[in-house]
């Protein structure tokens, strides 16, 4: 039976004994198409979110390094200039409050601020306390009694390394052994913007060799830090940490990303001959 609507039109009555169709499903193939587009969508998203985290640790870790540089900018500024002494082990009262660690942590620049977010966790295993490109240094391997360990429960971890010419002992001014030339104060150091304090680095220092252009310095079997049985310094900061690069904070406060191949055209000591490195893939 027909009936009149409210706009007049007429419309069909439907009998409450007929049974409604059930709701159309998706087809197996409509289904992974779907899934098709989501792993798609997916893959496209992936690559985004892993540049957006990589560009926000990176931003993360050269806040760090500018934070170490002004504790160091300090504490130069209350010593009248006077490089760190290079102090390692020594009586653990002694050694933990110097060198560059216990500097930094007299302007309370310590733990989380040690960390870069690219290599936050200390490495779990026991490579003379060596991390790598992914796992921070740890103090718990090193020698007790040091600046990286008080004992066996007090040791500090970090993803940062100190150039160890930036001290009274370091020979800054000369490119052979460690007293070469002594150069005591920063206000002896010339071009600051291009020496290198404060990087990424597999352990708590180094002090890379020079070498030369035509006799270049070796590369490491590959850029993980994974040491082989005879390490050398400058294998300790050739990390693929942010990238192909490293973060450094240079000498004169600023702090930059540096790119692997480019670390030997820092000055990393006065009469330093630079030139670029020639590496492995990661």
């Amino acid at each position: 039976m027909s009936q009149i609507g409210a706009n007049g039109a007429r419309g069909h009555n439907p009998d409450p004994a007929t049974p409604r169709r059930a709701p159309r499903a998706f087809t197996l193939t409509e289904l992974l198409v779907v899934i098709g587009l989501i792993a798609v969508l997916i893959s496209l998203l992936l690559p985004v979110v892993g540049r957006v985290r990589a560009a926000a640790n990176s931003a993360a870790c050269l806040s760090n390094l500018r934070q170490m540089n002004t504790a160091w900018t300090m504490y130069l500024s209350e010593s009248r200039g006077r490089l760190p002494h290079y102090v390692y082990k020594s009586h653990p009262d002694v050694a933990w409050r110097s060198y560059w660690l216990g500097v930094l942590d007299t302007y309370r620049v310590r733990d989380a601020a040690l960390l870069c977010p690219a290599a936050d966790e200390p490495i779990p295993f026991d490579q003379g306390g060596a991390g790598n490109v992914n796992y921070a240094w740890n103090g718990k391997f090193m020698s007790q009694g040091s600046v990286t360990r008080f004992n066996d429960v007090i040791y500090r971890v970090g993803s940062y390394g100190y150039n160890r010419r930036l001290t009274v002992e370091g020979g800054y001014g000369g490119g052979g052994t460690a007293m070469d030339t002594i150069v005591t104060r920063i206000n002896h150091i010339r071009n600051l913007s291009e020496v290198p304090a404060f990087f990424d680095c597999a352990t708590h220092d180094a002090r890379p060799i020079n070498y030369s252009a035509t006799i270049p310095a070796l590369p490491p079997d590959n850029l993980r830090g994974e040491f082989g049985p005879e390490p050398k310094e400058h294998w300790r900061f050739l990390l693929a940490r942010h990238g192909r690069a490293i973060n450094v904070g240079f000498a004169d406060g600023s702090a930059k990303r540096v790119p692997l191949e480019e670390t030997y055209m820092m000055r990393w000591s006065a009469n330093w001959e630079r030139y670029e490195l020639k590496l492995p893939p990661f």
